[in-house]
């Protein structure tokens, strides 16, 4: 069954925009290749008058395809930033190449413009492998570069895939190095569309780890996605929540594994089409949690960074009536950010050596 794809999905303080069916590229993995190439452009009036109409303080994300070749792409954008609203615009970042369209974006103001885009090799061979678009590579790391130098937020998001999963690493430091401040990493979904790329667990999960310790080594922030917490040691702080807002399908093994697990609750779990093809390989149940989870004690509780997971520790199980109140209170400015609030008794937390994250 075709799913609906270009449009809109509101929550509050979040609109996406899903533009346009067209891509440039055709990334042998896309999930969503079929509906991206059979649906219509959103028409440009209702689009804007939707992005005008929104609440202030609300965070426009702009989506495709790739929606940078949308006919009116900068116009909608001018129409979402003329109303003060933070835009977020995910892209493969080839137009971005040109000099002068990223001037044109950074004039709307780049501090208020976050733009996230994709590496899938530390080479031109395997990236342009994945997105069957020879010359791909090369243009989104000049964009990456002209999108760093004129000081947009800006993001790296690494697909894990069967060719790349041993040069995650590798691709960290290219991250780094270019002057990126963040990465995510992702698992494929709908594997049912996407299969021949993707890769059990138990393999991906030492290359993850030991990417994701050189990305905190080199000072980035790092998060990750559509994985089971227990791929990356518990690291739960890591995870994304952006499932409470883009919902999918999701399974868990409460038969046997996941059953008891600490962070149950909170965890992706898994693709039901990959548990359809690894069943649940490479999934452990986790009793305690790494204390590196656990939100820094000098970090401003009152703002919970966007979409991560806010992980606080408590005495005992049973907090008393002034600590209830204060993560009352927390939870509800995290939910209000769209994250969410774990909190666990510190006979759960595990001690670590200061240098050691994971």
């Amino acid at each position: 069954m075709q799913r609906e794809w270009v449009g809109f999905h509101e929550v509050p303080g979040i609109l996406l925009v899903r533009l346009m069916s067209r891509c440039n590229e055709k990334c042998l993995f896309c999930m969503v290749a079929d509906e991206i190439q059979q649906s219509a452009d959103v028409d440009y009036q209702v689009a804007a008058q939707r992005i005008a109409a929104q609440p202030r303080g609300t965070q426009i994300e702009f989506f495709g395809g790739e929606p940078t070749i949308y006919p009116r792409f900068l116009d909608l954008l001018k129409v979402a930033r003329s109303h003060g609203f933070y835009c977020s615009i995910a892209t493969n970042l080839r137009i971005f190449h040109s000099e002068q369209f990223t001037r044109q974006v950074a004039e709307l103001d780049a501090s208020q413009i976050y733009v996230r885009t994709s590496i899938y090799g530390d080479s031109a061979d395997l990236h342009d492998y994945y997105t069957s678009t020879r010359g791909s590579y090369q243009q989104t790391v000049r964009g990456i570069h002209n999108v760093v130098a004129a000081g947009f937020h800006s993001q790296v998001n690494i697909v894990i895939l069967k060719q790349n999963v041993d040069r995650l690493s590798a691709i960290v430091q290219q991250v780094h190095d270019w002057g990126v401040p963040r990465v995510k990493f992702g698992n494929l979904i709908y594997l049912a569309t996407c299969g021949d790329h993707a890769i059990p667990l138990s393999t991906v999960k030492p290359h993850l780890l030991a990417a994701v310790q050189l990305a905190e080594d080199l000072g980035l922030v790092v998060t990750v996605e559509k994985t089971p917490v227990c791929i990356i040691n518990g690291r739960l702080d890591l995870m994304s929540t952006e499932r409470l807002i883009y919902s999918s399908s999701r399974v868990f093994d409460d038969a046997d594994t996941c059953r008891g697990c600490l962070v149950r609750r909170w965890c992706d779990g898994l693709d039901p089409d990959y548990a359809a093809r690894y069943s649940f390989d490479g999934i452990n149940r986790l009793t305690d949690i790494p204390e590196a989870t656990i939100r820094s004690k000098s970090a401003s509780l009152a703002d919970p960074e966007l979409m991560k997971m806010c992980c606080v520790e408590i005495p005992d199980a049973t907090p008393d009536e002034v600590t209830a109140k204060v993560l009352l209170e927390l939870s509800r400015r995290v939910k209000e950010r769209h994250g969410d609030l774990a909190i666990f008794p510190r006979q759960y937390v595990r001690a670590a050596p200061q240098t050691a994250t994971l």
